[in-house]
């Protein structure tokens, strides 16, 4: 038994979903992915795939068993990349997760471009709202709307500023009147975005003079695009990065207000690890996006 071919093609096989799924992505015959399961099970004395003729699953030694050689081939990978980091073109798996919204507006349409420039990276983006690890859930990259760092092997930089505005649509503000101050939101109706440091809690300025509201409202969510749907329904006022709703704006299906107040602006960063070893897939990948995003 050739014990790397057999890691792989067992970590292919989870990934896949299936054998002859293994088998397309690995270009070997179904007979000889199922001969390295067979060889790997008996090596290892445990059933790591349970298989009838319709379906397969991990067993539990095959589902502990893969945890651990996923990121073990995926650190070979990455020795390998760094190695070969003057090849002709980069290659292997990039994980990179974004917040939902961001990554759907902006990352959605710009992944398609890399993958042009960049043809043998094989991209899996997975878009989540929720701040998870890198390491344990071996990403390479993370899009986040802050570049606090609790883990020191991890390294941010900046991507892009995103303006904010308060705003809310025509039919709210003639039902429920136009906010002057930022006071006379403690009046109305607020969408809040409850995945913020301090939810409802919000900061402006006006020459110099600072205003913070802790607003309150019928409806908290975590999702950007969610807020700017609520917002063209009328259900109230909210405070949302322009990018979500700059062609909203555009048709005077929303308006802006209180336009003498400035928000507070929110940067948004890449998180990858560090090291001098970092995969040349994922310094292009960066690379890329400070260009294309700092336009």
């Amino acid at each position: 038994m050739d014990r790397m071919t057999a890691l792989r093609v067992f970590n292919s096989v989870v990934e896949n979903g299936s054998f002859s799924g293994a088998a397309r992505s690995l270009r070997l015959s179904n007979a000889a992915v199922s001969k390295n399961i067979a060889e790997l099970e008996a090596h290892l004395g445990v059933e790591l795939i349970s298989r009838t003729t319709r379906r397969m699953r991990l067993t539990d030694a095959g589902s502990d068993y893969h945890q651990k050689i996923e990121r073990i081939l995926g650190d070979l990978d990455d020795a390998d990349d760094a190695i070969s980091d003057c090849a002709a073109s980069p290659r292997g798996k990039l994980r990179v997760t974004a917040p939902m919204s961001f990554g759907l507006i902006k990352l959605a349409s710009l992944v398609p471009e890399f993958l042009e420039v960049y043809p043998e990276i094989v991209f899996d983006l997975d878009l989540n709202d929720a701040n998870v690890d890198l390491i344990t859930e071996h990403f390479d990259v993370a899009v986040r709307g802050s570049g606090k760092l609790k883990d020191s092997n991890l390294v941010a930089r900046k991507l892009m500023e995103l303006e904010r505005v308060v705003c809310a649509s025509p039919a709210y503000l003639d039902a429920r009147g136009v906010p002057k101050t930022p006071e006379d939101l403690l009046a109305h109706r607020c969408v809040i975005y409850s995945l913020s440091s301090e939810p409802g809690n919000w900061r402006l300025s006006r020459g110099g003079e600072p205003a913070e509201i802790s607003v309150s409202g019928a409806y908290r969510v975590n999702n950007s695009i969610a807020i700017r749907e609520a917002l063209l329904s009328g259900v109230g006022i909210a405070i949302i990065p322009r990018i979500y709703v700059e062609d909203d704006l555009r048709r005077g299906d929303l308006v802006t207000i209180l336009g003498e107040w400035e928000t507070v602006t929110q940067s948004v960063f890449s998180i990858f690890p560090s090291g001098k070893f970092l995969p040349q897939r994922t310094r292009v990948f960066v690379d890329f996006l400070v260009e294309r995003l700092s336009r």
